[in-house]
């Protein structure tokens, strides 16, 4: 039994999902419960046979009935497994489990750090997380190797917590001469005209602000270059996107369209792919862009450095000179070397990432925790 805080695109909620389809054979002895609503990632679990369940927690009053009823589902479906992921879902379910008299509880963080910009409330659930992180759960699984360091100084116990990082479809992502055809003609792109791609949602640990504003020295030097934002809130009704963009004076070559379901079609359509977070776990859409073969610009951040090796050109984060110069590097090479640079980031992907490996590592931790093994390390 897996719980979540919700069902809306995300990491977290796109790695519950690979797993959930690497085993087709089980879909049917699997529920999903979400805290909040059913989004896309429901939708798609529902529609391969998964049973879902959404909670619809709203504000504290509705919590505790929320709670009450989490409880009795446990109780009464008796999973072998409950697997909570993210640090709402690991306080909430942990404790319904707990309460369920549940004996084998994974909980899952996918953060790295904390910045300022975090809000109070997550702070405060981080911390209670800490304090139950010795009583709950028999196995914590961290995403990021900076992220449980950071999480074992924030108080996490130290003992049975193992990282298992996401993986990628290989076959999903891969270039496509065809789909790179189709996206660029609807995005009114030539040949000769560069494309740096980002994606990911609009939000302050995204680092935005940062990515628009070292734009300016970028296209300065670089007239044939556009930029295409790719995420939720990433678009023309956004004021305060639109503020930024406008400052540059070179609004014309953005090109932002939202939340898309068809990434890897939009990668095949960039040339070089830029990750500008303040912070971050082990973010997907570096491992995604790195898989569709594209050479890489990215902040060096929670597991970032692990995660492209030598493949990549990393700058600090939040340094909008660093990031123009990082850019302005890979853009002064010629295609050729270009595309070597990103077909060492495939390969990169390729042995450590593929998602059967990682799947079966879960799967693996599921057994051992089942059959009463305490040593979970190597997995």
């Amino acid at each position: 039994l897996h719980i979540i805080t919700s069902l809306d695109i995300g990491g977290a909620e796109t790695m519950l999902l690979r797993l959930i389809k690497h085993r087709p054979n089980l879909v049917q002895s699997m529920i999903v419960i979400s805290l909040t609503n059913n989004g896309k990632i429901g939708k798609v679990l529902e529609e391969i046979g998964v049973k879902v369940i959404c909670l619809e927690i709203k504000n504290w009053s509705s919590a505790f009935k929320a709670l009450l009823r989490l409880k009795k589902i446990i109780r009464n479906e008796r999973p072998t497994i409950v697997h909570t992921w993210m640090y709402h879902a690991n306080i909430f379910g942990g404790i319904a489990a707990y309460l369920a008299k549940s004996q084998n509880i994974i909980w899952s963080i996918r953060r790295s750090e904390f910045t300022r910009k975090e809000s109070l409330s997550t702070f405060i659930v981080m911390k209670i997380g800490a304090m139950f992180s010795s009583i709950i759960p028999k196995s914590i699984v961290h995403v990021a190797q900076s992220g449980l360091k950071n999480h074992q100084k924030y108080g996490y116990k130290s003992n049975n917590t193992l990282v298992i990082p996401n993986g990628f479809d290989l076959e999903k992502l891969k270039y496509d001469q065809i789909a790179r055809k189709k996206i660029r003609n609807k995005l009114n792109l030539n040949d000769d005209q560069i494309l740096i791609g980002c994606v990911g949602r609009f939000h302050a640990s995204k680092g935005y602000e940062t990515l628009i504003s070292s734009s300016v020295n970028v296209l300065k030097v670089h007239k044939n270059v556009k930029y295409l934002l790719i995420g939720r809130n990433l678009d023309e009704q956004n004021s305060i996107l639109m503020k930024w963009i406008n400052k540059t004076g070179f609004s014309e070559h953005f090109i932002m369209v939202g939340e898309k379901h068809n990434i890897p079609e939009y990668m095949n359509a960039m040339d070089v792919f830029c990750l500008s977070s303040i912070t971050e776990g082990f973010p997907n859409v570096i491992g995604e862009a790195m898989a569709s073969g594209l050479p890489c610009v990215a902040t060096c951040v929670g597991d970032v450095e692990k995660i492209t090796g030598n493949t990549a050109i990393l700058v600090e984060p939040n340094n909008n000179e660093l990031l123009s110069k990082g850019l302005n590097k890979i853009l002064s090479m010629d295609r050729k070397k270009r595309e070597i640079m990103g077909s060492k980031g495939r390969r990169k992907i390729e042995k450590e990432y593929p998602i059967n490996l990682i799947c079966e590592k879960y799967y693996n931790l599921y057994y051992l925790i089942s059959s009463g093994e305490h040593n979970y390390e190597n997995i």
